[in-house]
């Protein structure tokens, strides 16, 4: 330790062009878990074939009193500057299960990499459910009969 202040105090002195780390002169940043979780959900709602984040008990309770949570469908345990993601989803049908897991661990564990500079160590993925897509306007409007062109002014 008294090797590092003396690096330091070097440094300011310019005596030792060794670079100083900012956080010994600004101070530290620390983030909250429900950063990451936040971080880790947006990346999990890019993925296509996941339709949505599962909530777990707790969490419909909270969304049932009016609480919603952007961290909803993730759990974050951070250790030091690195985090174990589990991600709660539900997916696609039709989609391949597999290959859309495997899709999200990496887009979840590059953005949190990236974004929040803690290292992401585990991404584990539990898929809580699979749904059907729902319909756009358009695909129903393709899909139901004609109308009555009788009213038309072209007929």
């Amino acid at each position: 330790m008294a090797e590092e202040m003396s690096n330091v105090e070097a440094a300011r002195s310019g005596k030792n062009p060794a670079p100083v780390p900012e956080e010994e002169e600004l101070g530290y940043i620390e983030l909250a878990d429900d950063v990451i979780a936040i971080v880790a959900s947006l990346a999990a709602l890019d993925v296509p074939g996941v339709l949505e984040m599962s909530t777990g008990f707790r969490e419909g309770i909270s969304n049932f009193l009016g609480k919603k949570s952007l961290a909803k469908g993730v759990r974050v345990k951070v250790t030091g500057h690195s985090c174990r993601i589990a991600v709660y989803v539900t997916v696609e049908y039709g989609c391949n299960i597999p290959e859309v897991a495997m899709k999200l661990q990496k887009k979840v564990k590059s953005a949190v990499d990236e974004m929040t500079e803690y290292t992401a160590e585990f991404v584990d993925v539990h898929i809580e459910g699979v749904k059907r897509r729902e319909k756009s306007e358009l695909e129903i409007s393709f899909n139901s009969p004609e109308p009555d062109k009788s009213d038309s002014i072209f007929n």
